[in-house]
C-alpha cells in the first residue's frame, strides 16, 4: 500500500540499506509535464489579511467616525512601518502586499482571499480602542473594516473576478462563533458583492452567502469552470453559534447544500473547491497535545471528504494554517484531490507574509505556482520572490500523483525536507519546524484521519520529541 511505500521511504532517510528501500519502491516513470498556461493571465492567491485597524492607537478615533471610504487617507498619516513578527497585519503592511501583488501580478484572471479578514480577537482589541462604545459601534466598526479590506482590494484589481470565503475570526461574535444569518453577512455580501458577481459569474452571491457564508461562481475562461465557496468554521471541532440558534446545525445544512449543488446538472468543465479550514489534522496543535487534534469535527470531515472526493475537482484551496503547504484530500491511500494551504499575509505566527501567483490551465489544472515573500528578518528588505512549485520540487504540476510522488521524496531526502521546512514558514528561521518533530507535519499532508495519522507518526516517531518550536 501507499502508505507503507512512504513509511519505507522515510526508513531509508532514517539509515535502513539502500537495497532495502529500493526493493520496496520500485522506479516509476516520470509524469508528463503540463504545457505552461503563459498566454492565459495568472490567479492571485492570498490568506489570513487578519487586518489590525487598531495597529496605530493614534488613529482610533478617527477611523471610529469616517466612512470605509475615508479610511485610506486616514492610515496615510501613519509613520509604521510594516507589522513585525506575532502581530497581525497593520495598514502599511497591507499597501506594501497589495503594491507587491500588483507589481507580480497587475491583471490577474482571479484573486482567491481565503479568509479570516480581522485581526485575531478583534472584539477585545475594539473595546479597548473605543472603551465604553456601543455593541451597535462595534457591529459598524466590523463592517467598516470589511468595507475598507473590499475597497483596497477591488482598487487594486479592478478587472479580477474575486472569491471569498470566511475565516474562523471574520464575523460579530468572536473567534468560531460565525452565525448564519447575521447581518455581518449581509453586510460582507454588500461589500463583496461587486467583485465576486463580476459579469454576472456570481448571480446567487448575495443571497447565498448572506444566508450563510457559502456560495458557487463560474470562473472566467473558455470553457468555465465553477468554483464552490465553502464555510467550513460551522464543521470546525471549535465552532459554537454564539449568537445564534445553539440547536440548529449549520454544519450538517452546508453538506446538504453541497450533495445536492454537485448533483445539478449541466456539470462545470471543472471545477474548483474554495474553503479557510482544511478537513485534515491540526498539525502544530496534534504535536503540543502529543496525539491527533483535528481541524473539523469528525463526522462532517469524513463526509466533505467523501464529497471532495465524488466531486473531483480540480484543486482545493485552504487558508488558516498561516503556512505554505499541500494535502491530498481523500482516504489517506494517495487517491484524493489535491489540496493548496495559503501562506498568511499576517505575520502572527513567527512567518513571513507571502501570496501565490499561480499558472492555470484552460481545464482547471495548477500547473505552477510562485511565491513571494516579505522577509522581515531583514528590516527594510522589499518583497522577493522565494520558490516557484515546479522549480523547487521537480514537480509536473499541483496534480495528486505529484503529491504523492514528492511525500516520497520529502520522506527520502533530508536536504528536500529541510527546503520545504523553509519554505512552509515562507522563508523565515523565526519558530520553524523544530527538525525532529517534523513527522506531525508529514503524516498530515495524506492522513486526514485521526487514527491513520496518530498511526503515521507513532510508525515514523516512536518516541514523542519535547518542546517543539513549532
Amino acid at each position: 500500500m501507499l502508505r507503507r511505500f512512504l513509511s519505507l521511504a522515510f526508513a531509508f532517510a532514517a539509515g535502513l540499506p539502500a537495497s532495502v528501500c529500493a526493493a520496496a519502491t520500485p522506479a516509476q516513470p516520470g509524469p508528463a509535464r503540463i504545457a505552461p498556461a503563459a498566454a492565459r493571465a495568472p490567479w492571485l492567491l492570498v490568506s489570513d489579511l487578519h487586518f489590525d485597524p487598531f495597529a496605530d492607537p493614534a488613529l482610533d478615533g478617527a477611523l471610529a467616525q469616517a466612512p470605509a471610504s475615508g479610511w485610506h487617507a486616514i492610515f496615510a498619516r501613519s509613520t509604521a512601518g510594516p507589522s513585525a513578527y506575532f502581530t497581525d497585519t497593520n495598514a502599511a503592511l497591507l499597501e506594501s502586499s497589495l503594491a507587491a501583488m500588483r507589481a507580480r501580478a497587475p491583471s490577474p484572471a482571479v484573486v482567491i482571499v481565503a479568509g479570516d479578514f480581522l485581526a485575531h480577537e478583534f472584539p477585545q482589541r475594539f473595546a479597548r480602542a473605543v472603551p465604553g462604545a456601543s455593541s451597535a459601534a462595534y457591529e459598524a466598526f466590523v463592517d467598516k473594516t470589511i468595507a475598507f479590506l473590499a475597497l483596497e482590494l477591488g482598487s487594486a484589481f479592478p478587472g479580477a473576478q474575486f472569491l471569498v470565503t470566511p475565516g474562523n475570526n471574520d464575523g460579530y461574535c468572536g473567534d468560531y462563533a460565525a452565525a448564519p444569518g447575521s447581518p455581518f453577512l449581509a453586510h460582507f455580501a454588500a461589500a463583496f458583492g461587486p467583485l465576486v458577481d463580476r459579469e454576472g459569474r456570481a448571480p446567487g452571491f448575495a443571497r447565498d452567502f448572506s444566508r450563510a457564508g457559502y456560495y458557487t461562481a463560474e470562473l472566467p475562461g473558455d470553457p468555465a469552470g465553477e468554483v464552490v465557496a465553502l464555510d467550513s468554521i460551522y464543521w470546525s471541532a471549535k465552532y459554537h453559534d454564539a449568537c445564534g440558534s445553539p440547536d440548529s446545525d449549520p454544519g450538517g445544512a452546508e453538506l446538504q447544500w453541497l450533495a445536492a449543488r454537485l448533483t445539478e446538472r449541466p456539470a462545470p468543465a471543472y471545477r474548483w473547491f474554495l474553503t479557510h479550514i482544511p478537513p485534515g489534522p491540526d498539525q502544530y496543535s496534534s504535536l503540543r497535545a502529543g496525539h491527533p487534534v483535528p481541524f473539523l469535527q469528525p463526522a462532517a470531515a469524513q463526509r466533505l471528504v467523501a464529497l471532495t472526493e465524488a466531486a473531483r475537482p480540480a484543486a482545493f484551496v485552504f487558508g488558516h494554517v498561516h503556512h505554505a503547504s499541500f494535502e491530498v484530500v481523500g482516504p489517506g491511500d494517495g487517491s484524493g484531490v489535491p489540496g493548496l494551504v495559503v501562506p498568511s499575509i499576517s505575520p502572527v505566527q513567527g512567518n513571513d507574509p507571502a501570496f501565490i501567483v499561480a499558472d492555470v490551465t484552460a481545464a482547471g489544472v495548477l500547473s505552477d505556482f510562485k511565491t513571494y515573500v516579505l522577509p522581515l528578518e531583514e528590516p527594510g528588505a522589499p518583497w522577493t520572490f522565494e520558490y516557484d512549485f515546479d522549480g523547487a520540487y521537480g514537480a509536473a504540476a499541483f496534480e495528486t500523483r505529484d503529491l504523492v510522488a514528492l511525500q516520497a521524496r520529502l520522506a527520502a531526502e533530508p536536504a528536500l525536507w529541510q527546503r520545504y521546512a523553509r519554505y512552509y514558514n515562507s522563508g523565515s528561521t523565526t519558530a520553524a519546524i523544530a527538525a525532529g518533530t517534523w513527522p506531525w507535519y508529514w503524516c498530515g499532508d495524506l492522513e486526514s484521519d485521526d487514527a491513520a495519522y496518530g498511526a503515521c507518526v507513532a510508525n515514523l516517531l516512536p518516541v514523542q520529541a519535547a518542546g517543539p518550536n513549532r
